[in-house]
Formats: structure tokens, C-alpha cells, sequence
């Protein structure tokens, strides 16, 4: 991780280089797009041409967009990504393949970006992250966060589609792809549209436990307002953990019990994963006795579908596919 040190030394380094006027971080944008996100103005007087993606949700977004021909820089790993990303991707320059942490703000801020883009707050801290919002902005580095993940948003706050759409939306305006962000707009609605036209109807009488991670020690729970349950509300199924705050909270084994879910959604975070917690029910007398778990109701999920991003879509269709086809037996 980059300490505050790392970080000066590299704004230090990008002064030197950059061609944006530091004494005007945020130029008027008559002749081009302007955004309030988070509460700081992000200006453009022309699309950007260096842009550089802190997470595989900013990658996606922008492969979305159209505008990959554009990212100088991005932190990801492709081989974890839906193909046709992975297709459009493939000679990014990936400095990082990400997980706990970030390159080092000297790796970033030496591509020269004149625009850095994450959906996780964390790629902006001072210590483990590219630097503040504000240093880069003094620099003329204009900067944008994914509005759901903005500090001062309230997380007993339910997340909603029209969030990450806004969001792709905005990005969309900066970088001068607007009509390509109502299309992919369009295309997910069509999608959640036609999953919720295949759905039982008794649909809203289950209840569903969305399991994250965690085993002996007990599991984290898709919470009341994050994307796990964002998609069980788009699909009109109820959430076992509804009470519980946040996107995710940690909760306890004999609450899984006490809640006897009739579905179960399984975050896959890759490797040993999905082997190692479907072995720690099996092992478990208790739990492998659940009505989820022995009727085989559980769907198994990417990570990256379960969190905030538009491969939310692509879980909506896996998890309605599973209760449309167990309706019809």
C-alpha cells in the first residue's frame, strides 16, 4: 500500500509532467460537460483521452461506453471478467490485477491520467489509495466516484438500479458517450423487464439468505440496502437479512437456522471458494438439514455480479431463471 509519503512524492512527480494547470483544478465547462459527484464539481472542457480505471467495475463501465481505447491504466483481472469485456480489454495496460489493495500512487499517477474513475472510495485515500479527490483535483486530475459509494451517502439507504445507471450516465456525459449510455440503459431494463415477466407468482413468499462470506466463524449476510438487496427487491423476493444494516453485515450460523431461508445465493469470490463453503455445510449435521440446502436450492454467483455494477443484471437473470424453473415443478 502507498503511504502518505508514496503519495506526495508521486503528485510531486505528476506536477512535473502533467499538462493541466494546477492553479485551475477545475476549469469552466462552457464548451463541455460539468457533474456534481459527491459534492465536488467534475469538469471537462473536451472528453478525456487519459482516463484510468481504479476497479474492474470502472473497466467494465467504460468497455460499456465504448471509450476502452481510452484507459491508459487500469487495475483488474480480465480472466475474472464476463467475456465480451474480457474481448474488448484485452490489451488494456493492466498495472494491477487488484484484490486487497491498489499499485502504488507512483505507478498510477506516472501513466500521466488526466481522469481516474473507481466505484470503490477506497482507490481515493490518502493512505493505500491513488491520493485524495482534492490532491488530484489540485493537480488537474479530475476524479469520479460511483455515486452509490459516496461518504456521505446514508447506507440505511436502499440502493436502487436508478443509482448505477445515474452514475454510468455521468461518466457517460464527461467522456462524451451519452447516446451509448442510454443504450446499455435500455438494454438492462428490457432484461430485468423480461425476468420479472417469467417469475412465479408466489414469488414474494420466499425468502432468501445471500450468503457473501464467512464459515465457522459465522457468515456475512447480504444486508437491507447494498446490491444483494437491491436485486431480491428488483425481483420481488423477500431478504432473510433485511434487518440487518449496510450492504453486508455479519451475522451468526443459528440466525441462518432460526430464518430457515427457501433459497440460498452464494457469492463466489473465486478458487477454493464455492468448494470450501458448500463443504463446510455438508460437514455441518445442523445446516446441511436446511430446506435450502438439501432441496438444492442454491445459486452460485460471481463476486462481481453481486456487487453494485451492471453485471447486477446478469445475477437478476440467474436468480430468476432458478426460481422460474422451480416454479414450473
Amino acid at each position: 500500500m502507498a503511504t502518505t509519503a508514496a503519495v506526495s512524492a508521486a503528485l510531486l512527480l505528476l506536477s512535473g509532467c502533467a499538462g493541466a494547470d494546477p492553479s485551475d483544478p477545475s476549469p469552466a465547462a462552457a464548451d463541455g460537460n460539468s457533474v456534481d459527484n459527491c459534492g465536488m464539481e467534475v469538469a471537462f472542457e473536451s472528453p478525456p483521452e487519459r482516463i484510468f480505471a481504479m476497479n474492474p467495475g470502472a473497466i467494465e463501465n467504460l468497455v460499456a461506453l465504448g471509450v476502452q481505447d481510452r484507459i491508459i491504466g487500469a487495475v483488474g483481472d480480465l480472466e475474472r471478467m464476463p467475456e465480451d469485456v474480457r474481448r474488448e480489454a484485452e490489451d488494456l495496460n493492466i498495472v494491477h490485477p487488484g484484490g486487497e489493495d491498489y499499485p502504488s500512487s507512483e505507478t498510477i499517477l506516472g501513466t500521466e491520467p488526466d481522469f481516474i474513475y473507481s466505484v470503490y472510495p477506497s482507490a481515493f485515500r490518502q493512505d493505500g489509495g491513488v491520493a485524495s479527490r482534492e490532491e488530484l483535483q489540485d493537480l488537474g486530475v479530475q476524479s469520479y466516484l460511483a455515486p452509490d459509494r459516496c461518504p456521505d451517502r446514508d447506507d440505511e439507504q436502499p440502493l436502487e438500479f436508478d443509482e448505477i445507471w445515474t452514475g454510468l450516465g455521468e461518466v457517460a456525459a464527461l467522456v462524451g458517450a451519452e447516446e451509448r449510455a442510454e443504450e446499455v440503459v435500455a438494454e438492462q431494463q428490457e432484461t430485468l423487464e423480461a425476468v420479472r415477466a417469467e417469475l412465479p407468482e408466489d414469488v414474494g413468499d420466499l425468502d432468501v439468505f445471500w450468503w457473501d462470506m464467512g464459515t465457522g466463524d459465522g457468515p456475512t449476510a447480504g444486508g437491507c440496502c447494498g446490491g444483494p438487496g437491491m436485486i431480491l427487491r428488483e425481483l420481488g423476493v423477500g431478504n432473510a437479512f433485511d434487518d440487518l444494516p449496510g450492504h453486508w453485515s455479519d451475522t451468526s450460523w443459528e440466525q441462518v437456522v432460526e430464518r430457515d431461508p427457501d433459497l440460498v445465493v452464494v457469492a463466489d469470490f473465486g478458487g477454493q471458494d464455492i468448494d470450501d463453503k458448500l463443504s463446510f455445510i455438508e460437514n455441518d449435521a445442523t445446516l446441511r438439514e436446511l430446506r435450502a440446502f438439501r432441496e438444492d436450492a442454491v445459486v452460485e454467483l460471481p463476486f462481481a455480479q453481486t456487487t453494485p455494477g451492471l453485471q447486477n443484471a446478469a445475477a437478476i437473470e440467474t436468480i430468476g431463471a432458478h426460481l422460474a424453473e422451480a416454479g414450473t415443478e
